[in-house]
């Protein structure tokens, strides 16, 4: 029985509509030098942001902090640095999401310590129970809405975790369409599940017996 909570897809389409409101708040309010993505979620959205800033300096620090889809490894790890000299420059952060707040605060924090000229913060998503509200983001996700957002760059992870919260043994891609829809809410009805399950096979995830697909424990 999976630990039910609500999942969602998000989209190409998505990312280019936040991504393109972020960079019209920050062209009209600042002048950035240099942007930084927190890896691993803010590199994609720290690269859009890049080109329709017009930003060639683009770096990025590491955190971790979440380990299991929507499961906390515990407190934010800052765990690769930055070997620029960053005085004089107006710096943007950039991650995906605020959720906790968490991975947002430890890389601002470490950056402020570099002593940029300004330094300011973007989110593609905020979540208003974060502990840190950054300078700019598309979209405020409260408590009633919230779901963990499934970007495109973590589409595999994410679908692996879930499907072993749903299942523990012999499944087939029908059955995970299924559950993944009655315990998530999730509609993966966009992707190739048969495709997903095969190279979850090539990569050691799960074994093929017939047409069903076993997981690896």
């Amino acid at each position: 029985m999976a630990n039910k909570f609500k999942a969602t897809l998000v989209s190409w389409a998505d990312i280019d509509r936040w991504c393109g409101n972020i960079s019209r708040k920050v062209q009209a309010s600042f002048d950035v030098d240099t942007i930084i993505g927190i890896a691993r979620g803010g590199l994609v959205p720290a690269r859009i942001l890049s080109d329709r800033l017009w930003v060639k300096d683009l770096l990025s620090v590491k955190t971790e902090h979440w380990g299991i889809t929507a499961t906390k490894d515990g407190e934010a790890v800052l765990k690769t640095k930055i070997n620029m000299d960053l005085s004089g420059k107006n710096v943007l952060v950039v991650d995906d999401i605020t959720d906790t707040g968490e991975s947002m605060s430890l890389a601002y924090d470490y950056v402020k310590s570099l002593k940029p000229r300004e330094l300011r913060s973007a989110t593609m998503l905020h979540i208003s129970r974060s502990k840190f509200v950054p300078d700019y983001y598309s979209e405020l996700i409260t408590e009633k809405n919230w779901a963990w957002f499934i970007f495109p760059w973590n589409v595999y992870e994410d679908l692996n975790n879930l499907i072993r919260k749903s299942f523990t043994d012999r499944i087939n891609a029908d059955e995970v369409v299924d559950a993944l829809k009655e315990d998530y809410d999730l509609d993966v009805s966009s992707l190739n599940m048969e495709e997903i399950l095969n190279d979850f096979v090539v990569f050691g995830r799960m074994k093929k017996e017939g047409r069903d697909f076993v997981i690896v424990q």
